[in-house]
């Protein structure tokens, strides 16, 4: 009976293959720049979605003046003590603002108004600025004033508080959407005209 070993040559060590080697090396190299390509990729996508999501606002009313002359005036000099509450919710970097205005108005009608500074707010850091708005002989029509002094008799007046923010990647190089302004809507009831006096 032949062997079967007969004649067969020495078997090939493949580990030490100078062609296995390079090739094993060459899929090495490429599955680490295509992992590292998907990590760098995927930051930049999320400091790109980081730039689009809106920074959480709101507004609180400290205090009013200036608005008990309607039940017998029909031009105001109002003041609004204001505190702007903004959180940054990103985990990368900060929120910028270039400043902005406050406009608060009643039916409509602008009683005061004052700027926004510029300021930063760190990530995943809340930071609150007090704003003084106010306005110098703005009229009312009777119609107004008479519905204004009713609500603030009553407790229900409520003033729309318009603000407009400017913003800017502050030297990040991010997307053109991180640029522009931002629009933001509060309702603030002014409860008694007494009761803020005397807080």
């Amino acid at each position: 009976m032949a062997n079967i070993d007969e004649g067969a040559g020495e078997p090939i060590d493949c580990s030490r293959h100078p062609w296995e080697a390079r090739v094993l090396t060459a899929r090495l190299t490429f599955l680490v720049v295509s992992t590292l390509s998907v990590f760098a990729l995927g930051v930049v996508l999320l400091v790109a979605t980081e730039a689009k999501e809106a920074t959480e606002f709101s507004m609180e009313l400290s205090a009013f003046e200036g608005l008990n002359a309607t039940a017998s005036e029909t031009v105001l000099s109002p003041a609004f003590s204001l505190k702007l509450h903004v959180k940054n919710s990103r985990v990368l970097q900060p929120w910028c603002s270039n400043g902005g205005e406050v406009v608060v108005s009643y039916s409509d009608v602008a009683l005061a108004w004052c700027r926004v500074p510029c300021f930063c707010v760190q990530r995943r850091a809340p930071t609150e600025l007090p704003l003084l708005a106010w306005g110098r002989e703005v009229g009312l029509s009777d119609d107004v004033r008479r519905r204004l002094a009713s609500e603030l008799h009553g407790g229900t007046a409520q003033v729309t508080v318009g603000m407009k923010l400017f913003y800017d990647a502050k030297g990040w190089s991010s997307p053109e959407s991180y640029r522009g302004t931002s629009l933001q809507l509060f309702q603030l009831l002014l409860g008694s005209s007494t009761e803020r006096r005397n807080k």
